[in-house]
C-alpha cells in the first residue's frame, strides 16, 4: 500500500509539473502577442507630376513602395507603421536625394493618400486622409482634388453647367465626399463659368469610393484620372 500511494503521488506531481509547464507556456505566448506592435496606418501613393521620373516614397527614412509609381499611376494601400511628425520624402527612383519632404501625422487604423504634385520647376505634395465608409445603396461616392499646374485658378467639376458638385476649388485643394449615381458623367469648368475645358468620362459606380483629380503642367496635356479607393 505505501508503494501504491508513493507511485499515485508520483503520478499526481508529474502530472502537475506538466500542467504548470502548459499554463507557463500559455502565459508566455499571451504576453508576446501584447507586446507586438501592431499600431499602422495604410498610405497609398499618386504621382500626378507631368514627365517625372517614377517615384519611391520614404517614411521615416524606410523605403515604402516596392515598385515606383510613374507618372498618373496609383499604389495600392502600403501599410506603415503610425504615429506623429513621420517624415516622408518623395525620391526618382534608385535616388538618396528628396524631390520633396514633409511631416505628416499617420493615425492608427487610418487611410491615407499622398500625392507627388507640381511640375519640373516647382514640386509638391498633397496629403488628404481617405473615407472608407460605404456610400448609400445605389450611390458612387466621390471627392476631387485639383493638381493641375497648368491651371493653377480654381476649378469646379460638375455634371453640367448648371449642376456643379464642387465649386472654386483651389490648386492642390482636397474636397469633401458627396454622394452620386451610378455611371455619372462629370466635366471640369473653370471657376463660376458654364463652358467645360475638360470632359471626364468618369463612369463611376455603385457601391464604390472614388478620387478625382486633374493634373497637367500646360493646357495641352490636361487629363485626369479616376482613382478607386475599396
Amino acid at each position: 500500500m505505501k508503494m501504491f500511494n508513493q507511485l499515485r503521488n508520483a503520478k499526481i506531481l508529474s502530472l502537475s509539473c506538466v500542467i504548470l509547464a502548459a499554463v507557463s507556456f500559455t502565459s508566455c505566448d499571451k504576453n508576446d502577442d501584447e507586446n507586438v506592435d501592431t499600431d499602422s496606418a495604410s498610405v497609398r501613393i499618386t504621382n500626378a507630376v507631368e514627365g517625372s521620373l517614377s517615384q519611391e516614397v520614404y517614411v521615416g527614412g524606410t523605403k515604402l513602395n516596392t515598385s515606383a509609381v510613374a507618372y498618373g499611376e496609383t499604389s495600392n494601400y502600403i501599410q506603415t507603421a503610425s504615429g506623429d511628425n513621420k517624415t516622408v520624402q518623395f525620391r526618382n527612383v534608385g535616388s538618396s536625394s528628396a524631390n520633396v519632404s514633409f511631416n505628416v501625422d499617420l493615425d492608427d487604423d487610418k487611410y491615407y493618400s499622398l500625392y507627388y504634385a507640381g511640375n519640373a520647376d516647382a514640386k509638391t505634395y498633397v496629403v488628404a486622409e481617405d473615407d472608407r465608409k460605404a456610400p448609400t445603396a445605389g450611390k458612387a461616392k466621390v471627392r476631387f482634388i485639383h493638381l493641375a499646374s497648368a491651371v493653377q485658378s480654381n476649378v469646379d467639376l460638375g455634371v453640367s453647367a448648371t449642376s456643379k458638385l464642387f465649386t472654386d476649388v483651389a490648386y492642390k485643394a482636397v474636397t469633401t465626399y458627396k454622394e452620386v449615381d451610378a455611371n455619372t458623367k462629370m466635366y471640369l469648368y473653370a471657376a463660376g463659368q458654364a463652358n467645360a475645358v475638360l470632359d471626364l468620362d468618369t463612369k463611376v459606380q455603385a457601391g464604390k469610393i472614388y478620387t478625382i483629380y486633374v493634373s497637367g503642367s500646360t493646357a495641352l496635356t490636361l487629363r485626369y484620372r479616376v482613382i478607386a479607393e475599396n
